[in-house]
């Protein structure tokens, strides 16, 4: 399993700014790839992976199943939110177990981090949420993978975000926000990660 360091920009936005970026990028980069993404995390019943800054999800994104553990390596200059993270493709037919959560450690290939964090513990369900996301593809230079995102968290509230994740994040934190301005697209610097934002509201 590849490890690697993720580095993204995050910014809040309201419904009108989300439709409204949705054209323009759309306009300046083409039609974006649209991936519908049911999440579902887990963690032992004494939130092991927690206390070790880990986190461990599951994410049904269109017809395809993705694994992803990440760890937090804190927040960059250009306010980017930093992690290492690892990913694996795993059998769709999975998500049911995923749903029911039954999710047995030993049979997942968890990074090694996550496995010595967890020990003997088993799994337990976390809960989850789900997000539509508009990707769109920015090659000029350092490259830059901008998600346009629409997230429901557990019926309770939607939040409207553009993440931009990128090499450079203090050179591409300045167009970015230039070129929105020039949009008159308002944004907020978003300090929560999504999953933080989902603990919050359910108190997981």
């Amino acid at each position: 399993m590849g490890e690697h360091l993720e580095i993204e920009l995050k910014w809040g936005l309201d419904a009108a700014g989300h439709a409204r970026l949705a054209n323009e990028l759309e306009r300046l980069l083409g039609a974006p790839r649209h991936l519908q993404q049911d999440n579902r995390f887990f963690d032992s019943a004494d939130r092991r992976l927690r206390r070790a800054l880990l986190n461990l999800r599951l994410r049904r994104e269109n017809d395809r199943l993705l694994m992803t553990c990440k760890g937090r390596a804190g927040i960059g200059n250009a306010g980017e939110h930093r992690h290492t993270e690892w990913e694996e493709w795993l059998d769709p037919a999975s998500w049911t177990d995923v749903e029911a959560g039954q999710l047995d450690p030993a049979h997942l290939p968890l990074p090694e981090p996550v496995r010595q964090a967890l020990g003997q513990a088993p799994l337990q369900a976390l809960g989850g949420f789900t997000n539509l996301r508009l990707e769109f593809h920015h090659l000029d230079g350092p490259g830059a993978l901008l998600c346009l995102d629409r997230t429901d968290f557990l019926g309770q509230r939607t939040d409207y975000e553009l993440e931009i994740e990128t090499s450079t994040p203090e050179r591409h934190a300045e167009e970015w926000r230039n070129r929105l301005s020039s949009w008159g697209v308002a944004i907020t610097p978003q300090m929560m990660t999504k999953f933080a934002r989902f603990l919050a509201l359910s108190g997981s």
